[in-house]
C-alpha cells in the first residue's frame, strides 16, 4: 500500500527547497546582524551606514612602486574609464574645485544678501562704517586683478560688496584640509548607484574597477608601474561577505560530511542515517522560511550559527531511533510515545533560552532566536508525528558508544570522590570571575580583517584631516529645525578652534543657512542699504579707480530663501550630502570635524539640547554592551523561568536544581576558564555560553526522567546525542571568522563537560 505520509516526508526537503531559493533575501553584511539602535537618531544612522552616500563612495589612491608622482594624464584617462563602469555614478578628484566654483559663481551670486554672515550684525556694522567701506572697495579691486578675476567680475555685477565671497572666506583652507594630497599619490572619489552593503552589486564593481585599472596600466605604463589601492564601506562589505560566504559552505559541507560518518557509525544503518538527516534537512529549510517570514530576510551569520542548530535538534530523533531500536518492532512506536514527554520539556526549556535571548532587542540575537525556535518545534512535532511510522521498519540494533557506560560505572562507584572534586574546582573558579571582563571594542572580533583597517588608514590618511566617524549631530524634527539648532553650534565651534582643541570643522555653512537666518540677514542688510552708504560706497569706488556705473548701486532685492532641494541639484551635492541625513520625522546634521580634542568638544556642546558629539565605533560598542547587558538579564531570567517549569513538572525544587545543574557546571567552569585565560568576553560568548545550557538542559531531563526504563540506553543516546552536537559545534573551529570559532570551542567543550556531568550529579534509582 502506498504511504502518503512517508511521500510527503521524502518529497518536503525538495519543496521547501525550491520554496527557499525563489523567495529567501539573504544578507550577509555585518551591520545588518549587528547595527541597529534604541532611539532615532542611532536608528537613522545605522541606516545611512547601511545605505547612505557615504557608504556608497570608495577612496581610491594610486601611488608609483618607485614613490614617483603619478602623471595627471594617467589619472584623467583611468578617471574617464571608471565613469563607464555600469552603476558607478561618478568619479572625481577630492581636490577639484571647478565645479563648485562654477556653482558659487551662478547660484551663490544670487544668494550673497541671505548667506553672507552667521553673525550678521556684527559684520555689518563693521562693513558699513566709512573705514569698512574702503577695505572692501580695496578687496574688490585685488580680486578683479587676481587670476579669478573673471569670476569675481560676474558676480561682482550682482553683488558689488562681495557678500557672495564673504561666506566662503575660509573655504580654501578648509578644501585643503579635507583634500590634502601626499605628493606621491593621485587620488579619487568613486560613488555607485547601488547601497554600499549591497555586496553583489559592490563586488561585481569592485572587480570591474580592478580590471579597468590592471588593463589601462599595462597598456599605458611601459617602463613604470602603479598600484591601486581602495577602501570604503563597500569594501568591507564584499570582504565580509566573502568571509560568511566561505565560512558557511566549509562548515556545512565538513559538518556534514562528520556527522553523517558519526551517524553511520553509532547506528550502522544507511536507512535510518536517510530517516534523520532528512528531518534535519526539513528543519533547517524551515528555520530559514521562519525566519524570512518574520525579518523578511535571513543573514548569512544566523545560517551559520544556526547550522549548528543540527546539534540540538538531532537529540529527539536520535533518543527517538535509539529506544525504538531496542526493541521489538511492534513495541517501536510505544516506545517513543513513552519519551515523548521528555522530549516535548526539554524543547520547551531550550527554547525559552533562545526566546529570553531574543527579546534582548539585538538583531542577530532575534534571528537566531527565531531560527533556532522555529527548528525546534519543527523537530519535535515530526519526531513525535512521522518518525514513529518509519522507523518500525528497522532492523534491530542495540547503541554502543564506547566509554559511555564505563564512565556511567565509575561515577557510580566514586561518586562521593568525584563530587568533592568537583567542588574543589568550583571554588578555585569563584576566584577566578574576579578577574573577567568584557569585551569593550567590537573591532576586535573580527581581527581577520585587520588588513583591510590597516589599508583603510593609510589611504584615508593621504586623502583628508578628517577623522572618519567622529561628529558632532545635530537632530531636529525637519531640515529647517536642524538648520537653526546647528547655527548655535558653529560659534562653539569657532571658540574651540581658537583655543586649539580643534583643526577645523566642516558643516552646511556656506552651503546653507536656515530659512529663518537668511531672511534676518536680508533685513539687516536692507537697513544698513541707505542713500549716505550708497554714497559713501560710491566715493570708495572713486579712490580705486573703480567704475561707479556699474559698481555704485547696492540693490540687493529680498529673495525667498536657498533650499537644501536646489543645492542638492549643484555639484555641491558631493560635498554635503554626506552630512545630512533626512528620516520621516527627523533630519540629522552631521558637522564632521578633523583633529580635536574630545572631552573638549563634548564639554562645549554639552548644554545644548539636540546637539552631541558622536563616535560611530563608540556607538557600536555601546550598543554592544547594552544589548550584552541586557541579554544577561533576560537570560539569567529565563534559567528561572526554566527552574520554574522544571519544579512545577517535578514538583520539587531539589530534583529541578539537580536537573539544570549539569548545564549551569558545564556554562560555569567555561566561565571561569575564560577569566583565567585572560579572554575578553562579547556577547559571541554569551551567546555560546545559552547554546551551552539549552543542549545540556536536555541531558538533564532525559538523563532524571529516564522513561524508556533503561538508565543504560538513556546514557548511550544522550551519548551519541553529544558526540553529534560536539562535532557540529567542533567544525566550526575551521572558520575564518573569528566569531564562530569563538562559538566552536565554547560549545563544543561545554556540551562534552554537561554530558559528563549528567551520571555524577543526577542519582536515579538504576544507579
Amino acid at each position: 500500500m502506498f504511504n502518503w505520509r512517508k511521500a510527503l516526508y521524502y518529497l518536503l526537503p525538495l519543496l521547501l527547497t525550491l520554496i527557499v531559493v525563489f523567495v529567501v533575501n539573504f544578507k550577509t553584511d555585518i551591520s545588518a546582524f549587528i547595527i541597529a539602535g534604541d532611539n532615532a537618531e542611532e536608528i537613522l544612522l545605522a541606516s545611512e551606514m547601511q545605505s547612505g552616500a557615504l557608504s556608497r563612495r570608495y577612496l581610491l589612491s594610486v601611488g608609483a612602486e618607485d614613490g614617483t608622482r603619478v602623471s595627471k594624464e594617467f589619472i584623467r584617462s583611468f578617471e574617464d574609464q571608471l565613469k563607464k563602469i555600469d552603476g558607478v555614478l561618478d568619479v572625481w578628484s577630492p581636490g577639484k574645485q571647478r565645479d563648485v566654483a562654477h556653482v558659487i559663481q551662478t547660484l551663490y551670486s544670487q544668494y550673497g544678501s541671505a548667506l553672507y554672515s552667521l553673525d550678521s550684525g556684527r559684520e555689518l556694522e563693521q562693513l558699513f562704517s566709512p573705514r569698512g567701506l574702503e577695505q572692501q572697495a580695496k578687496l574688490l579691486k585685488k580680486s578683479l586683478l587676481s587670476p579669478q578675476g573673471a569670476m569675481v567680475k560676474k558676480i561682482a555685477l550682482q553683488d558689488p560688496l562681495l557678500l557672495t565671497l564673504n561666506g566662503f572666506k575660509g573655504l580654501s583652507g578648509q578644501m585643503q584640509q579635507v583634500t590634502r594630497q601626499d605628493n606621491k599619490y593621485r587620488n579619487l572619489i568613486l560613488e555607485t548607484a547601488a547601497p554600499g552593503l549591497d555586496a553583489f552589486e559592490q563586488g561585481r564593481i569592485q572587480t570591474a574597477i580592478k580590471t579597468v585599472f590592471n588593463n589601462f596600466n599595462q597598456s599605458t605604463n611601459k617602463e613604470q608601474t602603479y598600484q591601486l589601492g581602495m577602501t570604503g564601506v563597500a569594501v568591507f562589505a564584499v570582504a565580509t561577505q566573502s568571509l560568511i560566504q566561505g565560512d558557511i559552505v566549509k562548515v556545512s559541507a565538513l559538518s556534514t560530511i562528520a556527522l553523517l560518518l558519526l551517524f553511520l557509525l553509532i547506528f550502522r544503518s544507511f536507512g535510518v542515517m536517510f530517516q534523520v538527516f532528512t528531518l534535519l534537512i526539513i528543519v533547517i529549510l524551515s528555520s530559514i522560511l521562519s525566519t524570512q517570514l518574520i525579518f523578511g530576510y535571513v543573514h548569512g551569520m544566523t545560517i551559520a550559527i544556526g547550522s549548528t542548530l543540527v546539534g540540538i535538534c538531532i537529540d529527539y530523533p536520535i533518543h527517538a531511533v535509539a529506544h525504538a531500536q531496542a526493541v521489538k518492532q511492534e513495541q517501536r512506536i510505544l516506545a517513543i510515545t513513552k519519551i515523548w514527554p521528555s522530549m516535548l520539556l526539554g524543547g520547551i526549556t531550550t527554547m525559552i533560552g533562545y526566546v529570553a535571548l531574543g527579546i534582548s532587542g539585538y538583531p542577530g540575537f532575534q534571528q537566531v532566536a527565531v531560527y533556532a525556535a522555529s527548528g525546534i518545534i519543527v523537530s519535535l512535532v515530526l519526531t513525535r508525528t512521522v518518525l514513529p511510522y518509519l522507523v518500525t521498519k528497522n532492523k534491530h540494533h542495540q547503541l554502543k558508544v564506547p566509554l559511555v557506560e564505563a564512565w556511567a560505572t565509575f561515577s557510580q562507584r566514586f561518586r562521593p570522590w568525584l563530587i568533592g572534586l568537583l567542588l574543589i574546582i568550583v571554588a578555585i573558579s569563584l576566584f577566578g570571575l574576579k578577574s573577567l571582563h568584557w569585551l569593550n571594542d567590537m573591532q576586535d572580533l573580527t581581527p581577520e580583517l585587520n588588513y583591510l583597517k590597516k589599508n583603510d588608514k593609510e589611504i584615508r590618511a593621504r586623502m583628508t584631516s578628517i577623522e572618519p566617524g567622529r561628529f558632532v549631530m545635530v537632530t531636529g524634527k525637519n531640515v529647517e529645525a536642524a538648520l537653526q539648532k546647528t547655527e548655535e553650534v558653529y560659534p562653539l565651534l569657532e571658540q574651540l578652534k581658537q583655543k586649539g582643541n580643534l583643526s577645523e570643522y566642516f558643516g552646511l555653512y556656506p552651503w546653507l543657512l536656515s530659512a529663518q537666518k537668511q531672511q534676518l540677514n536680508q533685513s539687516l542688510l536692507q537697513k544698513k542699504l541707505t542713500d549716505k552708504n550708497q554714497l559713501s560706497w560710491q566715493q570708495a569706488l572713486k579712490q580705486e579707480g573703480l567704475s561707479v556705473k556699474r559698481l555704485g548701486q547696492l540693490n540687493y532685492p529680498s529673495k525667498l530663501a536657498l533650499t537644501l532641494e536646489q543645492v542638492l541639484e549643484t555639484p555641491v551635492k558631493k560635498l554635503i550630502d554626506s552630512r545630512i541625513v533626512i528620516g520621516k520625522n527627523q533630519t540629522i546634521i552631521m558637522i564632521w570635524l578633523a583633529e580635536h580634542q574630545p572631552i573638549a568638544v563634548k564639554k562645549a556642546l554639552e548644554n545644548i539640547e539636540g546637539v552631541q558629539y558622536f563616535s560611530q565605533r563608540d556607538m557600536l560598542n555601546n550598543m554592544t554592551q547594552d544589548y550584552t547587558n541586557r541579554a544577561k538579564v533576560l537570560l539569567s531570567a529565563g534559567l528561572a523561568f526554566i527552574v520554574l517549569l522544571l519544579v512545577v513538572r517535578y514538583r520539587s525544587f531539589f530534583k529541578a536544581i539537580q536537573t539544570l545543574l549539569p548545564a549551569i557546571l558545564a556554562a560555569f567552569l567555561i566561565l571561569s576558564l575564560w577569566s583565567f585565560t585572560g579572554e575578553a568576553i562579547s556577547f559571541l560568548h554569551l551567546v555560546g555560553f545559552l547554546l551551552v545550557v539549552a543542549i545540556c538542559v536536555d541531558y538533564g531531563i532525559f538523563y532524571q526522567e529516564n522513561r524508556g526504563g533503561d538508565i543504560n540506553l538513556t546514557y548511550q543516546a544522550m551519548a551519541a546525542s553529544m558526540l553529534t552536537s560536539a562535532l557540529a559545534f567542533g567544525c566550526l573551529i575551521t572558520a575564518e571568522s573569528a566569531s564562530l570559532r569563538i562559538l566552536a570551542s565554547v560549545v563544543a567543550f561545554g556540551v562534552a563537560l554537561g554530558f559528563i556531568f549528567c551520571p555524577l550529579i543526577i542519582k536515579t534509582e538504576q544507579n
